[in-house]
């Protein structure tokens, strides 16, 4: 199979089996690119950490930055489209049954049942990707990214401040306390 075709293929699978939005496929993506040996753990969390600030999708971003590293604009294009096709053909087809389907018991019974297995899957994810922050060989984090995850976290918990001022503050966090 081509390069390009199994880029396609495999995030029209992520996305086709993911459940809940973009943030959900992040476990499959990270997974999935390990398994083709197309990105290490640390080279994952910098996609994932651009495409965050990248406007637009979490996912798509995660997937066109993803599709380009391993074979340039024709396969950010192969990925791009693979993830987005699912959910465009998904949506044609549900759309004009989810409205009665949303007050079916049995349908509020399976979310109320996927919930938190979704949360279980970024929990693990957000784990797997803070054990990337440390070094090889290292017992425990660097102090700038405690301090960088620290201040993050307490800014989202207690002020509520926007993601883009915070990822433009970690960035610049990083610059300068790798400059001290």
């Amino acid at each position: 199979m081509s390069t390009h075709l199994l880029l396609f293929w495999t995030f029209f699978k992520i996305s086709l089996f993911s459940i809940g939005g973009g943030y959900n496929m992040i476990p499959l993506m990270q997974h999935e690119v390990a398994a083709n040996g197309w990105l290490a753990p640390e080279r994952f969390l910098d996609i994932l950490a651009v495409s965050e600030i990248t406007p637009g999708p979490v996912a798509v971003n995660l997937a066109t930055f993803a599709g380009y590293h391993v074979a340039g604009l024709t396969g950010s294009i192969a990925a791009t489209v693979g993830v987005c096709l699912p959910g465009a053909i998904l949506l044609l087809a549900l759309g004009a049954i989810a409205i009665r389907l949303r007050d079916r018991p049995a349908f509020r019974a399976a979310m109320r049942g996927l919930m938190p297995a979704l949360v279980g899957l970024l929990a693990a994810t957000a784990i797997r990707l803070g054990m990337a922050l440390i070094p090889s060989g290292a017992a425990f984090p660097p102090l700038q990214a405690i301090l960088v995850f620290a201040a993050v976290l307490g800014l989202v918990l207690w002020k509520n401040l926007h993601p883009a001022f915070l990822m433009l503050g970690a960035a610049a966090a990083g610059v300068l306390l790798s400059l001290a």
